[in-house]
């Protein structure tokens, strides 16, 4: 190489601005993960109590058949959710608990994060709550 080659290579002039783009674009990375993350625990929230207000509203009725009130729910929040009362014991397919017997319901809620592009990552909120049934059915 020629002598006016290595000067060149040698020398650093642009490199401060190359540092702040890299570290513009760290920054612009961290507050739009860290955007997502705070709406997902907000979010969670939501969806923990959801859970709990279904299992109150089933609790009080003595049923897991709570799907009016899940549907007020929906409109009511925005969150279109899916819900299960699995590891509830029921006495028939109506889906009646007897007085005294444990109700857990849980609720899901698929939602995504986006931010980064065209890149989106599914997230799945998940929450569970469990009562007792109030009810006595004969």
């Amino acid at each position: 190489m020629t002598e006016n080659t290595k000067v060149i290579l040698k020398q650093k002039h642009a490199e401060g601005y190359i540092d702040v783009a890299v570290t513009v674009m760290i920054v612009a990375f961290v507050l739009i993960l860290a955007v997502n993350l705070v709406s997902l625990v907000a979010l969670h929230q939501n969806v923990k109590t959801i859970a709990e207000q279904l299992t109150e509203y089933a609790s009080m009725k003595g049923t897991t058949e709570v799907g009016s009130y899940a549907e007020d729910l929906r409109q009511k929040t925005g969150i279109d959710f899916t819900y299960s009362f699995a590891g509830s014991t029921t006495i028939d397919s109506s889906g009646r608990v007897q007085l005294g017997e444990q109700i857990v319901c849980t609720v899901t809620f698929r939602n995504s994060m986006i931010g980064f592009g065209s890149v989106i990552h599914p997230v799945e909120l998940r929450a569970s709550a469990s009562g007792l049934s109030r009810v006595y059915w004969k």
